[in-house]
């Protein structure tokens, strides 16, 4: 009896278990700096903390370079199966912001990224509904300013994306 048990818990226990897995949503930020002064990071917010291995000074951007930084979120998305669809479960917004300045210069410059999945309702099957989105804000003289741009995403779970700030 236990074994039979057993087999039907598994049974419908089995996809609800493979259906909803953990999926890192991974931003990669691109910082293209097309200045002749380097930019130091003043503020990071994120739901994640830095590394404690970095320190703010570690994502300074020299003088006409590009860096790269990667960051990532854990999120449960359900993915859908072929012939069995589950609920889809709720998954909470990422949101990352980034402040640079240049030190010996009047400029400043606030990127803000954020994502979310809000489920859709289809006509045949519910699905997410991906909105990335990406907004600056500089201070300054106005000889410099900065943009944003997302360049690529991922139209299924884990969305991965990349935001291009640029600053000239």
């Amino acid at each position: 009896m236990k074994i039979i048990r057993n087999f039907i818990l598994v049974l419908f226990l089995g996809p609800a278990a493979a259906a909803t897995s953990l999926a890192n949503i991974g931003i990669t930020v691109e910082i293209e700096n097309n200045t002749s002064n380097a930019l130091e990071m003043t503020n990071f917010l994120s739901e994640r903390p830095i590394h404690p291995d970095y320190t703010m000074s570690d994502y300074g951007v020299p003088a006409k370079t590009t860096r790269e930084f990667y960051f990532i979120y854990d999120r449960k998305f359900t993915y859908p199966t072929a012939g069995w669809q589950p609920s889809l479960r709720k998954v909470r917004p990422t949101e990352l912001v980034l402040s640079y300045q240049m030190s010996h210069f009047n400029f400043g410059c606030q990127m803000q990224t954020r994502f979310e999945a809000p489920i859709g309702f289809g006509v045949l099957e519910s699905s997410y509904t991906p909105d990335w989105t990406s907004r600056t804000t500089h201070t300054g003289n106005g000889e410099y300013t900065c943009r944003s741009q997302i360049t690529q995403k991922m139209l299924e779970p884990p969305f991965n994306y990349t935001v291009r700030l640029i600053v000239e």
